[in-house]
C-alpha cells in the first residue's frame, strides 16, 4: 500500500443537520463549533469491557478505545492514511519508505509529532513506540499483536521522535500496520511483566492515554464517562510539525464529556434514542430502521464497510467424519451452489432490503482493488441444474443427486442467535434443495464454531468477517499453509496473486495482483461471498461532524464533534 489509497466508502444516507465533512485525505475541513463544551452520549447495549485498542475485540470496545488512545496514523472513511502521532504517513513518495534491490527488506522511518504527550502529562516518544513493539514479540501477547507485525524484525530507536522499523522482505500492508499498532505508555506499564497485562487493572480502565478523552468515571455493565484530554493538543498546535500536509485534529477537544451508555437491552437503546436521551446510537439492525426512521431530532445513519458476509466451504475432509464434502472431487459442485444463490433475496429478506449483494470478493470500499469479476446478484437455478448434470450427478428417486454412489448432500452450518440467521440458513438450503441437494442446516454457538472450523470439522459454514483495510489481509485467509486458512484452500494460482499483493510497493503493480487474487478466489471459490453488512447508526442533527467510517470506529474524529444548539 502507497500514502495514499484511492478508495472511496459507502455513505447510504446522513442524518440531519451539517452535511459530512470530507475526510483529512480529500481536505478534511470540519465547520467550527458555534459553541465550546457539552456532552455526548452514544448508546449501545454492550458495555466496553476492555478499551484500549490492544485488547479491544468488541464494536463497543473499538468504539472506546479510538477516543481515549490515538493511533500512528489513522484511515479516514475513504481508506486514505492520515497523520495523528507520526508527523507524516511514510510513503516512498517521501523518501520513509526504501526498499532493498534484492526485495529481501524494507526500512520504515516513522516520526512522531515533536512535543506530544500521555494524558497524566509525560512525553510519549518513539521509546513507547519500541517498548509496545517489544512487549508484543513476548509469547504471551503475540496473539494479541496487529496483524503484520510479525514481519517487523528491528525496531531502530533514533531520536525522541524518530524510530526505523525494518521488515523481512518488501510489505505493502506496512499502512494498515501503523494504523493498527497499539502505542502504549511505557512509562506506565514498563512494571509489568507483558504475561500480567491482560490481567493490570489499565486494560479495563485504562489512567494514561493518548487520545482526545480520558476515562473519568467507570460504573461497569452501566456507562463509562470520558473527560476531554487537557494534554491532547501539546504537540499538535504548531502546523510545522506536520510535514508535508494538513493538520488534522490540531486542537483541543470541542466536547468536554462524551459517555459511552451500555442499555440494558438493545429494544431499550431503540426507546432511549427515540426519546432523544442518547445523540448517537449503535449496535443496531436492518430491522430497526422502521422505527427509527419515525424518530424525531434524529435520523439513520447506513452505510457499508468491510464486514462482508460469506460461505465457507471446505476443501479438504471434515475431521470429525474423515469425509470430504461432494465437491472435494469435484469443483462444479461448488460452481452450482454457488449459480443458484440469490444474493439480493438474501439482502432482501435478512437485512430488510438494507446492505449490498456481494458485487465480487473485496467489499466495496476496497472498490480500488476490484477485477471485474461481477457475481450475479440473482440465482440461475437453470444453468446450475444444468451444470449438475453434465458433471454426471444424477437425481435418485428422492430427488437427491448422486454420482459414483456419492449422494449430493452435506451439512452447512452458523452461529446461533445471529439476527436473521435462520431465515439466512433457510433460503439456502430452499435454493440448493431445488439444485437435488440435500442440505442439513443448523447452528452452533459462535466461539464453538470458530473452534471447530479451525479444527477443519465441518462441511460448509457461513458468517462474517470484518476485514483489515487492504487487500493483502486476504492472504492470511486464502493462502495455502496459513493458520487462518480454515477452509484448506489450496490453489496454486491463488497462492501466487496472493504473494504478488504484498510483495510490491508499486500501486499500479499492487492493482494488478489483486485483481488477479479476486479472479482466482472466486474461481476457485475459496469462499463464496454473499452480501456485505450494512452499519446502521442513529444520529442527532445536534451533532455536528459526526462522519461514519469504513475501517475504524466512527470515533475516529471525535476530536471535532460539537453539539450545536437545539
Amino acid at each position: 500500500m502507497t500514502a495514499l489509497l484511492a478508495l472511496a466508502a459507502t455513505l447510504a444516507c446522513t442524518a440531519g443537520g451539517a452535511p459530512p465533512a470530507p475526510s483529512p485525505g480529500t481536505g478534511y475541513r470540519a465547520s467550527a463549533p458555534a459553541r465550546p463544551g457539552g456532552t455526548v452520549v452514544l448508546a449501545d447495549y454492550e458495555y466496553p469491557q476492555s478499551p484500549t485498542p490492544l485488547t479491544a475485540r468488541t464494536d463497543a470496545e473499538l468504539r472506546a478505545a479510538a477516543l481515549l488512545f490515538s493511533p500512528l496514523w489513522g484511515l479516514d472513511p475513504g481508506l486514505r492514511p492520515y497523520p495523528d502521532l507520526a508527523s507524516r504517513v511514510p510513503a516512498t513518495a517521501n523518501g520513509a519508505v526504501r526498499a532493498a534491490r534484492d526485495g529481501r527488506s524494507m526500512t520504515v522511518d516513522v516520526r512522531l509529532v515533536p512535543g506530544l504527550r500521555w494524558s497524566d502529562g509525560q512525553p510519549l516518544t518513539a521509546d513507547d513506540v519500541v517498548f509496545t513493539w517489544q512487549a508484543l514479540r513476548d509469547p504471551a501477547l503475540r496473539a494479541l499483536a496487529p496483524p503484520g507485525l510479525d514481519r517487523v524484525r528491528a525496531m531502530d530507536r533514533r531520536s525522541d521522535t524518530e524510530v526505523v522499523w525494518t521488515f523481512d522482505g518488501v510489505d505493502a500492508g506496512y499502512v494498515a500496520l501503523g494504523a493498527a499498532f497499539p502505542v502504549l505508555p511505557a512509562h506506565r506499564l514498563r512494571g509489568i511483566a507483558p504475561a500480567g497485562w491482560l490481567h493490570a487493572d489499565y486494560f479495563a480502565r485504562p489512567d494514561v492515554v493518548s487520545g482526545p478523552f480520558t476515562v473519568a468515571e467507570a460504573v461497569p455493565g452501566d456507562r463509562l464517562t470520558l473527560a476531554a484530554n487537557a494534554q491532547y493538543a501539546d504537540g499538535r498546535v504548531d502546523p510545522d510539525a506536520y510535514a508535508g500536509g494538513d493538520a488534522p485534529f490540531d486542537h483541543a477537544p470541542h466536547l468536554e464529556r462524551v459517555v459511552l451508555e451500555a442499555s440494558a437491552s438493545k429494544d431499550v437503546e431503540v426507546q432511549t434514542l427515540l426519546a432523544r436521551a442518547a445523540d448517537v446510537g449503535f449496535h443496531l439492525l436492518p430491522g430497526d430502521l422502521a422505527v427509527l426512521r419515525g424518530a424525531t431530532g434524529s435520523a439513520p445513519v447506513v452505510t457499508t464497510g468491510l464486514r462482508d458476509e460469506f460461505l465457507n466451504p471446505n476443501h479438504s475432509v471434515d475431521t470429525a467424519t474423515g469425509q470430504a464434502p461432494p465437491w472435494g472431487d469435484d469443483p462444479r459442485v461448488l460452481r452450482a451452489l454457488d449459480e443458484a444463490v440469490d444474493r439480493s433475496a438474501l439482502v432482501h429478506d435478512v437485512l430488510a432490503g438494507s446492505g449490498s449483494p456481494a458485487r465480487g470478493l473485496f467489499p466495496r470500499a476496497l472498490a480500488g482493488f476490484a477485477g471485474g469479476t461481477a457475481l450475479p446478484a440473482g440465482a440461475d437455478v437453470g444453468a446450475a441444474r444444468r451444470l449438475l448434470d453434465a458433471a454426471g450427478w444424477r437425481p435418485g428417486p428422492d430427488g437427491v443427486r448422486a454420482h459414483d454412489g456419492r449422494r449430493l448432500a452435506f451439512t452447512l452450518t452458523g452461529i446461533c442467535d445471529r439476527p436473521g440467521g435462520d431465515v439466512e440458513l433457510d433460503l439456502l438450503r430452499r435454493a440448493w434443495q431445488q439444485l437435488g441437494a440435500a442440505v442439513t442446516v443448523g447452528c452452533q454457538p459462535r466461539d464453538a464454531l470458530l473452534r471447530n472450523a479451525a479444527a477443519g470439522a465441518f462441511d460448509m459454514t457461513v458468517y462474517s468477517n470484518e476485514w483489515a483495510p487492504d487487500p493483502g489481509a486476504w492472504a492470511a485467509v486464502g493462502a495455502t499453509g496459513q493458520v487462518a486458512n480454515w477452509n484448506r484452500c489450496h490453489d496454486r494460482s491463488l497462492d501466487a496473486a496472493l504473494a504478488r499483493t504484498g510483495a510490491t510497493l508499486d500501486p499500479g503493480r499492487r492493482q494488478v495482483a489483486a485483481r488477479d487474487v479476486e479472479r482466482a478466489w472466486l474461481a476457485y471459490r475459496c469462499t463464496i461471498p454473499l452480501f456485505e453488512w450494512p452499519d446502521v447508526r442513529q444520529v442527532s442533527a445536534q451533532l455536528r461532524n459526526f462522519v461514519p467510517a469504513a475501517a475504524a470506529a466512527d470515533t475516529w474524529n471525535a476530536v471535532d464533534w460539537w453539539l450545536a444548539p437545539a
